[in-house]
């Protein structure tokens, strides 16, 4: 007999199938001790194409290698029809047609079909599209499921998790087992990638980044040629757009205009609550409205509010900003205004606004902050003060650093300007920030004058550690022979030494020596490092810090608002380049001259430290650090949008600067501004 078309299909999906290994194992261990266990419902859900419908037929094929019987049924295709459902479980019982006639109602002859199983074959139901399930919900769970013999495992797929009667009842409570089903992480995308022919590196993480990782972005990606590599001599072509692709399918949750109002402002902001999204529409939404959105699958709870799927969110952003484009700036402009506020607020009153900060950044941010935070997800770590009692351990996880070092590949992106980071570490170059510091010297430091601590996970264990050296009169020649701070000390001016060395102890200026973690590809330490700093610098301090002469922090320390001081460059890392010092102030008022960098806007030389180290002589000398970046570049004949991809920032904030630098020199035009740049390169 030949092959069908059904079988071919159905090899295609086990050879393609890839990750989920918990889901599978869970569902392996429910279905072999189910004669030893009271759970009889595996309830997956997630939003649309996470990939329910293809785990539930692995799921099948795993109950046929176990000796099972599996039966799957699409609950969209019954319409919620009781009868049409056990008709489908009887198809795929293949059991006789007369079963039916004796029993003289399809739900009596399935359930008689069921129980007449023999004892040790087991029977897997997979109901899937289960928020397509109407009347038949009560029918199931009043009538037929109670009914069922023991022996039958229900998998129970849908958009949302099974609510209602199905949690508050603690029977029904007890009997199942919930599992969210949430994004593939990136080996499984590469792979799965790699199996449809997609072996190009570079494409791999244009997927990945403009996917996220959800299922079905990624295989409508694939196969359909977007992600697929280039023919030999050809250029690779753009990735397509397979987000676009699902937004409808997303927005069949919201069929009226009022619910997809509500959709279009929460794409705005990262996260959001109801006065947030008042704000932005300007006009009250009433309690009921905004619980019709939270019902949403993709509008998913955090510690902060709530928020978008990511995924759902950036589709939504898209559409939104080419169908209401003055619509969508001024939503985008009423967030920032709203963060901008509570900042204000926040400051004054002496709380933390590190989150805020992290919500502007979001809505109005530069491209590489911008790209850090799209993929910030909340972590379990925190931060503990190196004790006596933690020697052993921080010992120990230096030890294992040193001696599992592997090499590092960070990605992210910024759906905004589409720009793409992608930084490679050596193992070597991933243990720069641990080996080069002066670990036993700082140690030695009386504890007022140092910062060292462990970052631990959710379970205690060591995942990073970090290092500062408070800066005054006391500290000064300690840092000014050690190696990665002597350089900078070596800068000093007097004038500027006595200055730091009146401050005392109390000081707000610290050295950074070290921000090391186990992986810097995970994106929640990531987050947290920056979220750690971001909350020291709104404080308002100064942090020096050297970081390891590598592309991933000469673009972060730029972006994260740090200027380069001139002179204090080094070789301690002993790599093949000089290591940069950078400075980040925000004492002393400063601290709106900080957001008005990182944030992109035209600044003044007010806001600038009043102790940073001169830039140059003569007129260049009144250029911001970015100003005078900018101004190379265009005297080297580069274009705007040259400029923005070599600094890592948006065509617009180019165009910005070079407007300021000719305003301030009185200039009418770029050839003359870069006739001066030229003229002056000398002192420049």
């Amino acid at each position: 007999m030949r092959n069908t078309i059904g079988e071919r299909w159905n090899r295609l999906m086990e050879d393609h199938f890839v990750g989920r290994t918990f889901e599978i194992e869970l569902f392996r261990r429910l279905l072999s001790r189910l004669d030893r266990q009271t759970e009889r419902i595996l309830n997956v859900h997630g939003t649309a194409g996470m990939g329910k419908t293809v785990l539930l037929h692995r799921f099948a094929s795993i109950a046929r290698e176990l000796g099972a019987v599996p039966v799957y049924i699409g609950l969209r295709e019954t319409g919620g029809d009781p009868e049409t459902v056990c008709r489908l479980i009887l198809e795929g019982l293949e059991a006789p047609a007369s079963a039916n006639e004796r029993a003289g109602t399809a739900e009596a002859a399935s359930l008689e079909a069921l129980h007449r199983m023999p004892e040790n074959r087991k029977v897997v139901l997979l109901l899937d599209e289960y928020e397509e399930a109407g009347p038949a919900d009560s029918w199931l769970r009043v009538s037929y499921l109670p009914r069922l013999p023991s022996s039958v495992l229900l998998a129970v797929a849908g958009r949302f998790p099974l609510d209602g009667p199905w949690r508050y009842a603690p029977a029904w409570n007890r009997l199942i087992v919930r599992l969210p089903l949430a994004e593939l992480p990136y080996e499984d995308i590469r792979a799965y990638l790699r199996k449809w022919g997609v072996t190009d590196e570079e494409t791999i993480d244009a997927v990945w980044l403009r996917t996220l990782g959800h299922p079905l972005a990624v295989s409508l990606a694939a196969p359909n040629g977007g992600a697929l590599p280039p023919a030999a001599g050809q250029r690779r072509t753009p990735l397509g757009d397979p987000i676009r692709e699902l937004l409808e399918e997303w927005l069949r949750e919201a069929p009226d205009d009022e619910l997809r109002k509500l959709l279009f402002a929460a794409s705005c902001v990262r996260t959001f609550q109801q006065e947030l999204l008042e704000a932005l529409i300007g006009e009250p939404i009433g309690w009921a409205k905004f619980d019709r959105l939270l019902r949403v699958s993709f509008v998913l709870e955090t510690g902060g509010g709530w928020k978008l799927h990511e995924v759902a969110r950036e589709a939504l952003v898209q559409a939104f900003r080419e169908r209401m484009p003055g619509t969508f700036e001024r939503y985008r402009r009423a967030a920032s205004a709203y963060w901008e506020q509570r900042i204000e607020e926040g400051l004054a009153l002496g709380k933390p606004v590190t989150r805020d900060l992290a919500e502007l950044l979001h809505a109005a941010g530069n491209s590489v902050l911008r790209a850090h935070y799209r993929h910030e997800r909340t972590a379990s770590s925190y931060l503990e003060p190196l004790g006596d009692g933690d020697r052993e351990d921080f010992a120990a996880y230096v030890d294992r650093r040193t001696k599992q070092a592997k090499a590092w590949n960070v990605r992210c992106s910024d759906p905004e300007s589409g720009a793409l980071y992608r930084f490679a570490f050596t193992p070597e170059e991933s243990l720069l920030r641990l080996t080069a510091v002066p670990w036993e010297d700082i140690l030695r430091l009386p504890e007022p004058d140092r910062d060292i601590g462990l970052q631990r996970n959710g379970e205690g264990r060591v995942t990073g550690v970090y290092a500062y050296v408070r800066i005054h009169a006391g500290t000064l020649d300690f840092l000014g022979r050690v190696p990665l701070s002597r350089a900078w000390v070596r800068t000093l001016t007097a004038e500027r030494r006595k200055a730091l060395a009146a401050e005392g102890g109390g000081a707000k200026a610290w050295y950074q020596f070290a921000v090391d973690a186990e992986n810097l590809e995970e994106e929640e330490i990531r987050s947290d490092n920056v979220r750690r700093l971001f909350g020291r610098v709104m404080e308002g301090c100064l942090i020096v810090a050297s970081p390891p002469p590598l592309d991933y922090y000469d673009t972060a320390m730029p972006a994260l608002g740090f200027d380069i001081v001139s002179g204090a460059e080094h070789d301690d890392y002993g790599q093949f380049r000089p290591a940069r010092t950078y400075e980040l102030d925000t004492r002393n008022g400063k601290l709106r001259g900080f957001l008005n960098r990182i944030l992109e806007r035209e600044g003044t030389v007010a806001d600038e430290p009043a102790d940073a180290p001169a830039g140059g002589t003569g007129a260049l000398a009144e250029l911001t650090e970015r100003e005078k970046d900018v101004a190379r570049l265009l005297a080297a004949g580069q274009s705007n949008a040259e400029i923005a991809a070599a600094l890592y920032v948006s065509e617009a904030a180019v165009k910005k600067h070079v407007n300021a630098m000719l305003s301030k020199f009185g200039l009418k035009n770029r050839t003359q501004l870069a006739r001066l740049v030229l003229e002056t390169s000398a002192r420049f």
